[in-house]
């Protein structure tokens, strides 16, 4: 995890569930059916990962390692420069 973002702030009901916001299940992707686990993390700290998240890798040679964001395609250091040099 690269960087630490607070989205909100959620209240649980009587049941002891909790709504996941509107933003968060857009960003991720999820929708009714998806199943999300959930981590202890320590202290006071749950983190959630759906099934059906990656992290973002190179589109051309699948490396998890520092790239950037081209048209929307994730593509490494390594790759960018072979393509800049044609």
């Amino acid at each position: 995890m690269s960087s630490i973002e607070k989205i909100d702030t959620r209240t649980l009901d009587e049941l002891g569930r909790i709504v996941v916001p509107s933003k968060v299940r857009s960003k991720f992707g999820w929708g009714v059916g998806d199943k999300i686990t959930m981590y202890y993390a320590g202290g006071n700290t749950l983190m959630l990962q759906s099934e059906k998240y990656e992290e973002p890798k190179c589109i051309f040679c699948g490396s998890a390692e520092a790239f950037e964001t081209v048209q929307e395609k994730q593509i490494c250091g390594g790759c960018l420069e072979k393509i800049r040099a044609g």
